[in-house]
């Protein structure tokens, strides 16, 4: 639906010449709900207006539903662009037009006659859940509403994508997640690939299949957002996961852990589970098979959309070979191990 190949935008100005795209190369498929994250200054706004060309890049191709974009005349980008929806941080509505009317403006600019759009319009605003606001003024709204009238007016002129500028970000959390329960609903209705780009992790991992991490102007990761989850290679990913992933380890651990080995001490080791193997009595297995001891020190379960993951903090003791064998044991069952250190026996426990 959407290829970025060799996407590079520079702005010169007085202070002297920005890069603020790279060599940006993607691919989104029809239907896929596609986040961009990085944080404020990477480039992920100027990546997203590239895309429908309200900023045209400096090079590079950006092919949308088989149309080269950057070879376009005005008229024909015109035209194109009503193939591409669009909504806001700050929703941009207008003020003195009623919700009805606010949603239907694009309609109108297009040269549609009322009871033409009045058509279009009026299940656009029961999908959106505003059916009873029609006649309501943007004033008279609330963060949320205001944000389902701009998703109902970009979705006026039928398009094809839905590109979301930092949507939730005015939004309160409970509110946040209304919106993004509702882009779902209507990314399976209407199947309508939606672009989303936002500095929040949270909303990545609330309704996107596929993530892009930007920094500096480039893409330092892309992949499936499970993969990008459980094990992502960039510094810059780790760091907005760890907003969401608490691994933090117990201050009181912290204090007495040590990353060599330590005389007669314990392992320290955090277990990854992914899908089914939540469910799976490891600890048990453990204890049954080795001749050691497992100290369970913190864990938490979470779901990325419909698959659960979690992580567990143990601490092994026993012979070193028994140990070594447990290790191999958990990676042989396609759990993800990391070793976070060493401990005095019973350092922790008395901490």
């Amino acid at each position: 639906m959407i290829t970025l190949t060799g996407l590079q935008k520079v702005y010169h100005g007085e202070s002297g010449t920005v890069i603020a795209l790279e060599e940006v190369s993607l691919a989104i498929k029809q239907g896929e709900i596609y986040g961009i994250i990085g944080k404020s200054g990477a480039g992920k706004s100027t990546l997203i207006r590239c895309i429908n060309l309200l900023e045209r890049p400096t090079a590079g191709k950006v092919v949308v539903a088989g149309q080269d974009m950057t070879a376009l005349s005005e008229a024909e980008l015109r035209e194109a662009r009503k193939s591409i929806g669009m909504i806001f941080q700050h929703f941009n509505l207008l003020s003195s037009r009623t919700v009805l009317e606010n949603v239907a403006f694009p309609l109108e600019i297009a040269g549609v006659k009322r009871a033409e759009w009045e058509k279009k319009v009026l299940p656009l605003l029961e999908l959106v859940g505003l059916s009873d606001k029609k006649d309501v003024y943007p004033a008279q709204l609330s963060g949320g509403q205001k944000q389902r009238v701009g998703i109902a007016r970009a979705l006026a002129s039928q398009p094809k994508v839905l590109l979301c500028d930092e949507a939730t970000s005015a939004l309160d959390p409970q509110t946040t997640e209304s919106i993004l329960t509702l882009l779902r609903d209507i990314n399976k209705k209407l199947g309508l690939t939606i672009v989303l780009i936002t500095h929040e992790m949270h909303v990545i991992k609330a309704i996107c299949d596929q993530v892009a991490v930007i920094e500096g102007g480039q893409l330092v990761e892309t992949g499936k957002v499970f993969d990008v989850f459980t094990k992502p290679k960039s510094a810059t990913a780790r760091e907005f996961i760890k907003a969401v992933v608490n691994n933090k380890l117990p201050e009181a651990l912290a204090e007495v852990l040590s990353e060599t080995p330590v005389a007669g001490g314990n392992l320290v080791v955090r277990l990854s589970f992914f899908g089914a193997a939540t469910n799976e009595p490891v600890i048990a297995g453990l204890i049954r098979r080795f001749a050691i001891d497992v100290n369970i020190i913190s864990g938490n379960i979470d779901h990325l959309q419909d698959t659960p993951y979690g992580t567990l903090l143990i601490e092994l003791s026993g012979a070193q070979d028994d140990i070594q064998n447990a290790l191999n044991y958990l990676q042989a069952i396609d759990l993800e191990t990391e070793v976070i250190g060493y401990v005095a026996r019973h350092a922790y426990a008395a901490g």
